[in-house]
């Protein structure tokens, strides 16, 4: 359903059973604000969306809205469509408890549970109904292994999520969300609050996670975007301006106000 698309936004030529979810004449409003304004877009099956441009640009609304993460915020309302699977994720019949397992998300701030590293993963599995010592253990397990955090944290599963460095809290919200099954992961800035030695390490996992479930990115950080994005979509006062693979956005951007806002001129 890409038919209806804004004539100023270059798209690639996605197959459609490469797109996961697809996003139709989005409009969010916060009271008499119009954060997000009229945005169409695709994301990609294992693929990384990155999402760029200036603070109050729209972009973390966005990506809130995906999951219904805006339902929680005093006079926000949305119109127009997120399709995922068949389904308009913005009808209000939708189970939001259950959307939020299929489409996880990751903020800015590691925010971890003041349990154990163990109780940490375990227990939303709970809430979800997975019962079972073994099964809790294996999916922790394999959690903390797809977050690449297993080999740091192994021998010491029961103690206090805190005592985490800042980049293995972030790696551990990032193996919380994985425990749910997701096929998508929303990520707001994961890397913004960490040194580069973690922020490098979060970038390797994400492009080991392309291969399981499919990623969009919300980034200030344009070399970060160029080197972990496939696509890439410049919001711009609510707008998106320009989207395309970010190979060909970075190096032959269409839009001067994106060539501008890549090199740095503004933002």
């Amino acid at each position: 359903m890409l038919t209806q698309l804004k004539e100023n936004i270059v798209y690639p030529e996605p197959k459609k059973q490469n797109i996961i979810i697809e996003v139709n004449e989005l409009n969010v409003y916060y009271k008499n604000n119009h954060a997000v304004k009229n945005v169409s877009l695709p994301i990609r099956e294992r693929s990384i969306t990155a999402l760029i441009g200036p603070s109050g640009c729209g972009k973390s609304t966005f990506l809130r809205t995906i999951n219904r993460m805006n339902d929680l915020i005093p006079g926000a309302k949305c119109q127009g469509e997120i399709m995922y699977d068949g389904i308009n994720l913005l009808d209000k019949k939708i189970d939001v408890v259950a959307l939020r397992k299929e489409i996880g998300m990751v903020f800015q701030k590691p925010n971890p549970f003041p349990k154990s590293i163990y109780e940490n993963i375990a227990m939303p599995l709970k809430f979800a109904g997975i019962r079972g010592k073994k099964r809790l253990n294996d999916i922790v397990e394999e959690s903390l292994y797809q977050a690449a955090l297993l080999d740091e944290v192994k021998d010491r599963l029961s103690q206090s999520a805190l005592s985490l460095s800042g980049g293995q809290q972030q790696r551990l919200c990032i193996a919380r969300a994985l425990a749910l099954k997701p096929k998508v992961l929303l990520l707001d800035e994961p890397t913004s609050a960490l040194d580069p030695v973690s922020s490098a390490k979060i970038e390797d996992l994400l492009l080991s996670l392309k291969k399981q479930v499919s990623l969009a990115v919300v980034t200030h950080n344009m070399q970060q975007a160029a080197r972990i994005a496939d696509q890439t979509a410049f919001f711009y006062e609510g707008e998106v301006v320009e989207y395309n693979d970010t190979s060909i956005m970075f190096t032959k951007p269409v839009y001067k106000k994106t060539e501008d806002y890549i090199n740095g001129r503004f933002g």
